[in-house]
């Protein structure tokens, strides 16, 4: 009878052991990501219900005042502005930025020109898997090589783009995030 108590206590222990592992493995993936800590590439666009609510943490509902916060800038300076800062996406900087009108933000862009090929299609796979379906353009020059994918969404209340540019020396992806309610 001892024995198959150590048995079953022992199989209660390891199945604890994993679940907790478990967990602790996949705990990265519930923080809340802020502009100020790193991003990944499935965590740089936040989805709800087969819709795209962030980009890099920003929504069009931010306040000005959470914006003057996020970018350390007097208040005052927010509306009608052009906001810039450096985000980390994996190890790998790009450039966050954020154009307001008087009293809403009107655009949320990413540049970056550091894994191009490998940030694109995880952001192309992350979108395909919340069903959000995108239109491609390809733009060529006379020659017929390509200077410019171009990937486009558009809802009610936003448009997505999504650009990868074919530089001489190195490739470069943007996304735009459009707030349509302003226009």
């Amino acid at each position: 009878m001892k024995v198959i108590r150590f048995i079953v206590f022992a199989c209660f222990l390891v199945i604890f052991i994993v679940i907790a592992n478990l967990i602790h493995k996949n705990m990265d993936s519930y923080e809340v990501v802020t502009i100020t800590s790193p991003f990944t590439y499935y965590n740089i666009i936040t989805y709800g219900n087969n819709d795209i609510k962030t980009l890099a943490s920003l929504s069009f509902k931010d306040s000005l005042d959470s914006l003057s916060d996020m970018f350390d800038i007097d208040r005052a300076f927010i509306a009608n502005n052009i906001l810039r800062k450096t985000i980390k996406i994996r190890e790998n900087e790009a450039e966050l930025v954020v154009f307001t009108d008087n009293n809403s933000i009107g655009q949320i862009t990413i540049n970056s020109s550091n894994n191009t090929d490998v940030f694109l299609e995880n952001v192309l796979s992350s979108l395909s898997s919340n069903n959000i379906q995108l239109e491609k353009y390809l733009l060529d020059d006379t020659n017929g090589n390509t200077l410019s994918e171009v990937y486009t969404h558009k809802s009610d209340t936003y448009k997505i783009i999504i650009t990868k540019t074919y530089l001489d020396n190195s490739d470069n992806l943007t996304i735009d995030y459009v707030n349509l309610n302003i226009f």
